[in-house]
């Protein structure tokens, strides 16, 4: 690949993926940089971070130094720097003997300076309590844990305070990760009577309404998730509150409703499991035949076709669907169709099934689960942490995995290989399964790393408790993972079902409290 390589291709991550990949080139040149630099198309600090070093700019150079030093050694840089570093958390890391020394060196922003003059108070929880809600909650969202802790949480934040707050759009923030924080304790027994106000969505509502339970307030717990089903824009997210009322009052109305609008979740599979249903809207073809011109592991390829689709109509969509109804583009045509349908059909496709046939059936249930969940099966796709395939591996771990099996030459962007990302899934999860035996755990390891997956067992995660292994599931800090694991878990159930191997979800859910099952963490 050399500089011309860029030229004809559209901006895109698979284009920022190559410029990110050139930039680490010790012959790329400044000059080089400087006209990349033009040409990306998603810009993040770790990106810029590579630009500063690489490019002949001394403004640059100094954003990427002074960005991510802590207050402390901003503090003995320049007020430039000091400009450029400085934040709210950063700023509430320091004492209050501090703050003087600090104000009067900050010029680029006066919210900041005002907001520091406030935590020069005497009594800052009043000051702030008599602020304007906006001040408030940019005190309160932007502080650290421990700020927040020592000014706001000493006592009952009243009802008059919070119910104010809750007319703005910016207390949904506050709501869910004050419930996310146990050492929060009476902030969080402040959300408990709370008057949300129509700006309160139906995430921090389910929030609180995990909250109510945590304090015993059922009443006040089916009252938020309610609200929360009311106010969702998702099938998901009305079938998890949905769901909740289920468990706090056992009746079975409530799955009814979550089956009704036919979206396959972890939810909806649990209430067809209960219903004694079988499960329904459910699409996964079989395709044959090879696209003659779509090359599938071009990753510019299909960023063209996208660029049409984002304009196009359902029905100019499913037009364009029917010219990949070919088994090696049987990913492109699923996504297409579930597309063209507004997302009422779930697509479940098994695309190319030779190369995992020799696999268990749990085995391919589960890469077919992670698959589905990652790229939607999409050989050629890139993610914005420039993750790479159908399998999605971050460069650094297919580059240790090929190290590892000694492959020679290995060269990235044969990641883009469908059969390369298998082989490579195979060999990981081989890894990931000799400590974790859940699919539900494996999932929070192949998207949040091993380490992670560990730490967040050994501290207590899936205990026996009146509404677990529910509350685990959706209370763990890591949102991305939590996330991930329960639509990788619906996969799952969902693949062994088409693979003819029918697996009870309500049986994976009373595992999760059998450590001995599950993990090799907790033994």
């Amino acid at each position: 690949m050399n500089f011309a390589f860029f030229e004809d291709k559209p901006q895109s991550l698979a284009k920022d993926f190559y410029i990110y990949e050139y930039l680490q080139r010790d012959e790329t040149t400044p000059k080089e940089a400087k006209a990349l630099f033009g040409m990306v198309h998603t810009m993040n600090i770790r990106f810029f971070h590579l630009f500063a070093k690489k490019m002949d700019n001394l403004e640059y150079k100094k954003i990427s130094k002074c960005i991510n030093l802590d207050v402390t050694a901003l503090m003995k840089e320049d007020d430039e720097c000091l400009n450029i570093g400085i934040n709210i958390a950063k700023v509430t890391s320091l004492s209050k003997g501090q703050l003087p020394f600090i104000k009067p060196r900050i010029t680029h922003n006066k919210e900041l300076v005002n907001l520091i003059t406030l935590m020069e108070s005497d009594n800052v929880y009043e000051a702030t309590l008599n602020s304007d809600i906006n001040t408030f909650l940019t005190l309160f969202n932007g502080s650290i844990t421990a700020y927040k802790a020592a000014i706001f949480n000493q006592q009952i934040i009243p009802k008059e305070q919070m119910d104010r707050l809750a007319t703005s759009s910016r207390f949904n923030y506050l709501a869910y990760n004050v419930v996310q924080n146990d050492k929060l304790d009476n902030v969080q027994r402040s959300l408990l009577h709370v008057s949300p106000s129509l700006h309160v969505n139906a995430k921090a509502l389910f929030y609180m309404g995990l909250n109510a339970l945590k304090y015993d307030e059922k009443a006040q717990a089916l009252a938020f998730f309610e609200l929360s089903a009311e106010r969702s824009t998702r099938s998901e997210e009305k079938d998890k509150a949905l769901f909740w009322q289920y468990l706090v009052t056992k009746d079975a109305r409530l799955l009814e409703r979550i089956v009704q609008d036919g979206d396959i979740n972890l939810y909806s599979l649990y209430a067809y499991e209960q219903l004694d249903r079988p499960l329904q809207n459910i699409v996964s073809p079989v395709l044959e035949g090879t696209h003659p011109t779509f090359n599938v592991s071009d990753p510019f390829a299909w960023i063209k076709v996208m660029n049409k689709v984002y304009s196009m109509s359902s029905q100019e969509v499913e037009t364009l669907a029917q010219s990949f109804k070919y088994a090696n583009t049987l990913p492109h045509y699923s996504y297409l169709m579930e597309r063209a349908t507004r997302y009422t059909k779930n697509y479940f496709p098994i695309p190319y099934p030779d190369e995992i046939a020799s696999y268990s059936i749990h085995r391919q249930a589960l890469m077919l689960s992670i698959a589905r969940q990652e790229s939607r099966f999409i050989p050629s796709v890139v993610s914005t942490s420039y993750a790479l395939g159908m399998m999605q591996f971050m460069p650094f771990v297919a580059r240790d995995i090929a190290k590892k099996e000694k492959l020679e030459d290995f060269d990235i962007s044969s990641m883009f290989d469908h059969r390369v990302a298998y082989l490579f899934a195979n060999l990981h999860l081989n890894f990931l399964e000799r400590n974790l035996m859940h699919p539900l755990f494996i999932a929070y390891a192949y998207n949040g790393g091993m380490g992670f997956t560990k730490k967040h067992l050994q501290a207590g995660a899936f205990s026996h408790g009146e509404y677990e292994p529910f509350l685990s599931m959706e209370s763990m800090i890591n949102e991305e993972s939590r996330e991930y694991g329960k639509k990788v878990l619906a996969n799952y159930v969902v693949y062994r079902h088409l693979l003819g191997e029918d697996v009870s979800i309500k049986n994976l859910f009373e595992m999760l409290l059998i450590p001995s099952v599950t993990d090799r963490f907790r033994n």
